[in-house]
């Protein structure tokens, strides 16, 4: 379960919603599919990749895919199964009725984007910190 989070899985998962599985190595989605589901994972470990590098492994109780029932864009990322793995899908309808009547569920979706964000404006802040040592050393070769 995410850090701070009390949201029961167990209660989502019997509430009607199926169980996916997926095994070793599986690609549950791509980059550039399109974002009608999100997951809650019940077992197992998924990785996140951009371009082929993993940004981010997701453990039992925690969200991915949340972002595209938000805006309704395409996937930015690839999720992989890291080793078997047991999924709750959940539809933008499920998806907007557990952010609307489980309080918890909200504030699990709201603090993971935060994360998620604090995280990509580091990797940018690096990026752009090694910028002019790159430029510095263009120029001089």
């Amino acid at each position: 379960m995410m850090s701070g989070t009390t949201f029961d899985v167990d209660v989502i998962a019997s509430s009607g919603s199926r169980s996916v599985g997926f095994a070793d190595g599986a690609v549950i989605h791509r980059r550039g599919d399109p974002g009608d589901e999100a997951y809650i994972v019940r077992n197992g470990r998924v990785e996140i990749r951009q371009k082929g590098r993993a940004v981010e492994t997701i453990g039992p109780g925690e969200v991915f895919g949340e972002a595209g029932l938000l805006d309704g864009s395409r996937r930015l990322t690839t999720a992989v199964a890291v080793g078997a793995v047991d999924l709750i899908p959940l539809d933008r309808h499920m998806f907007d009725v557990l952010v609307r009547d489980d309080e918890e569920f909200a504030m699990t979706i709201m603090r993971l984007l935060a994360r998620r964000l604090r995280a990509t404006t580091e990797m940018f802040e690096r990026c752009v910190d090694d910028q002019p040592s790159r430029d510095r050393a263009t120029a001089a070769g």
